[in-house]
């Protein structure tokens, strides 16, 4: 089991995919992790299609805890967008969170938008499905993230 104070972090930002950040939000907690929603701005911040979320945590505040989480999330939603270079805390964040040996979950299509930017390890991504596979994979990660070394 997870220790009761290892997070994951799901990073949340303007035209992020919501759907995606919406069911590992939601099977995540499900299945009692301790998920929290990073916002890289403040306030709501609307996804790809409009809806948004508030965020549980500002980038500030999760670079505090950043040494206690065991998986990232980045439902990336549009590969134009520039949110993940432009604010120098996330290499920051992204150092502290590799020393802890953080699993960086990624949509396949974004993954080399994702490498590019030099800010997490090229190995240890794990893709995501864009399908409707998408709720039984994070199932699957929910139960090997309770269940670390196995």
């Amino acid at each position: 089991m997870t220790k009761s104070n290892d997070y994951i972090f799901v990073l949340w930002g303007a035209g992020f995919d919501e759907a995606a950040a919406a069911i590992f939000i939601t099977e995540l907690r499900k299945a009692g992790l301790l998920v929290k929603v990073v916002g890289l701005h403040s306030g709501q911040i609307s996804g790809a299609n409009g809806l948004a979320l508030l965020p549980d945590l500002t980038l500030g505040k999760a670079l505090t805890l950043a040494v206690r989480v065991i998986c990232v999330v980045i439902p990336y939603g549009s590969p134009d967008s520039n949110q993940l270079r432009i604010d120098p805390r996330l290499g920051k964040f992204f150092a502290q969170t590799q020393a802890n040996k953080a699993k960086f979950v990624v949509k396949q299509s974004d993954e080399t938008t994702i490498a590019g930017l030099d800010l997490f390890p090229k190995n240890g991504v794990i893709n995501y499905p864009e399908d409707e596979s998408l709720v039984e994979f994070v199932r699957e990660l929910a139960r090997s993230l309770a269940r670390p070394g196995q």
